[in-house]
């Protein structure tokens, strides 16, 4: 059984934990937990689901999770952009974070990026009317092919990257802050339904 089969089948999962809170958001690429781990903890009437696609990493932050006691966290495993649309069912997420996704810098590898038109296609299709899409990268052609993408397929609107919640730094932007690379980072806003 492929990760993504075993996604589908944990939708029913992701409901019903998620259902007691009013906010959900989608931490894909979680890597090892930290960001989606410290973001429940700070802000415990939050529901923060994570995608990752290493077995270890998975197995790992949900026992941090569990650990810590966090009923507001939970993450499984899948690859690409299909694990977004097996696990998230249609106008659930309030956030959706993708933060630092592999670059792929070599012109011929751009086909591999996650951040493309048919991963945005997929994405507004989770989030709720007015919910919000968070890109994060330290590759600066990434984040000018990402936000050429969001352009070229309309529906989106800038929003301030701050905003009412208390928001850690995730592992790799630790890491990129104290080497002093820049770093690209980009909220949209879904303002109408996008056609397939």
């Amino acid at each position: 059984m492929s990760p993504n089969q075993e996604l589908a089948q944990a939708r029913s999962e992701l409901i019903l934990a998620s259902s007691s809170y009013s906010r959900v958001e989608c931490d894909f690429g979680a890597a090892k937990g930290k960001f989606l781990s410290e973001s429940a903890a700070l802000n415990p009437t939050v529901f923060f689901a994570g995608i990752e696609g290493l077995s270890d990493r998975v197995r790992r932050s949900n026992r941090k999770i569990d650990r810590l006691g966090l009923g507001n966290a939970a993450v499984w495993r899948g690859w690409g952009k299909e694990s977004l649309e097996a696990l998230i069912p249609e106008g659930f997420l309030d956030v959706l974070h993708v933060s630092f996704p592999d670059p792929w810098p070599k012109r011929r590898h751009w086909f591999r990026r996650l951040v493309n038109s048919e991963f945005l296609e997929i994405a507004a299709t989770r989030l709720k009317a007015g919910g919000v899409l968070r890109l994060m990268t330290d590759h600066p052609g990434y984040f000018e092919a990402m936000k050429e993408h969001l352009a070229l397929q309309g529906g989106w609107v800038e929003v301030s990257w701050e905003d009412d919640l208390e928001r850690p730094i995730t592992e790799f932007e630790t890491i990129f802050r104290a080497k002093g690379d820049p770093i690209g980072r980009i909220a949209v806003k879904r303002v109408e339904e996008l056609r397939s």
